[in-house]
């Protein structure tokens, strides 16, 4: 009688602990059937590149990080930091990423390349300064010296070829690298100057002797950074997007209304003082989320004719642009803080 209630006992245990532990695995944070990743209490985790130095290039986004707003719109930020938008960009387009924070010209040259993404709105207007020695008065004195840039497919890259050409000047040599390297390059008086992102001119202006020889780009409203979404997330997960956009928008609105605490918030998250990240404020504008056609039109057709992009993978750039924005997700935002 005793042996054949022990039995019975633990066969009620097995039983118990097997079915706990099907629920458990059932309810935790597995792969959910739309895209992007579930997590607890309905938390939606989607996967963000972002870029190393660029926290006042990407300030809704990093604010939006620091307020709450993602966490308000019930997202979990699966946060990924890349050297620069070419290399995120290889990622994204191995399906490995859900949103990129990146320049307009790589993500267009992926966009080229069959990567399944849309553009969703603007993060980053301008934002291509130059800066050189202090005896390098003008922009065009940079005529045969040594520049670096972050990297040839960077828009940083592009804006730079671009103002050469308007003012008829050649570089002796283009020096490509990583942007923090870029300042040591300069500092070693290996290169005379550099264009890049900001904080990171800006800095170098205050700190290492430089000053800068290009505040904007002479494309007017030129886009700077955008950012895209994967086409599978979209589709099947479309409220995770609106939810994403509407949380980067709550902060560019934060950014309008509060930019003496936005600089405070970005100079805690980069070490840099206060000083710095007002000046890197100056250079490039993060609080207009409408992108401007002209300006991602005309970077097609450079990227094109400067063979960074393929002429017979863009047949006709207006349909391409159409093709690879959804606005949608933005303007439905919009209404609701009307």
């Amino acid at each position: 009688m005793y042996k054949l209630f022990n039995k019975k006992s633990w066969m009620l245990v097995l039983v118990t602990l097997v079915t706990l532990m099907i629920f458990t695995l059932g309810g935790c944070g597995g792969k959910g059937e739309q895209g992007g990743q579930a997590g607890s209490d309905n938390e939606m985790s989607i996967s963000v590149g972002d870029i190393t130095g660029a926290e006042l290039v990407f300030a809704p986004f990093h604010i939006a990080m620091q307020k709450g707003f993602f966490a308000e719109e019930g997202i979990k930020i699966e946060r990924r930091v890349f050297t620069n938008g070419p290399n995120m960009m290889m990622t994204m387009s191995k399906g490995e990423l859900d949103v990129a924070l990146a320049g307009s010209t790589p993500i267009l040259q992926a966009a080229a390349e069959g990567a399944d993404l849309k553009i969703v709105m603007s993060i980053t207007k301008d934002n291509a300064p130059v800066v050189a020695r202090k005896d390098i008065a003008t922009f065009k004195d940079l005529d045969g010296k040594v520049v670096g840039t972050p990297g040839l497919g960077t828009i940083q890259n592009t804006m730079l070829s671009l103002a050469a050409e308007k003012e008829g000047i050649k570089f002796a040599r283009l020096v490509h690298g990583k942007i923090t390297d870029l300042v040591v390059f300069f500092q070693k008086g290996e290169i005379d100057g550099f264009t890049g992102w900001e904080w990171i001119c800006a800095d170098a202006v205050t700190n290492y002797g430089a000053h800068y020889v290009l505040k904007k780009p002479v494309l007017p409203n030129a886009e700077s950074c955008e950012v895209a979404v994967t086409g599978k997330l979209i589709k099947e997960n479309p409220q995770a997007v609106e939810k994403f956009v509407r949380a980067l928008y709550k902060a560019v609105r934060f950014i309008q209304e509060n930019p003496s605490e936005s600089v405070q918030i970005i100079s805690k998250l980069t070490g840099k003082s206060e000083e710095v990240i007002k000046l890197a404020f100056t250079t490039c504008t993060v609080d207009k989320p409408e992108v401007d056609l002209p300006s991602l039109k005309f970077e097609v057709e450079d990227a094109i004719k400067t063979g960074k992009i393929r002429r017979e993978a863009v047949p006709d750039v207006e349909q391409f642009l159409k093709s690879h924005m959804d606005m949608s997700f933005l303007e439905k935002v919009k209404s609701e803080f009307k």
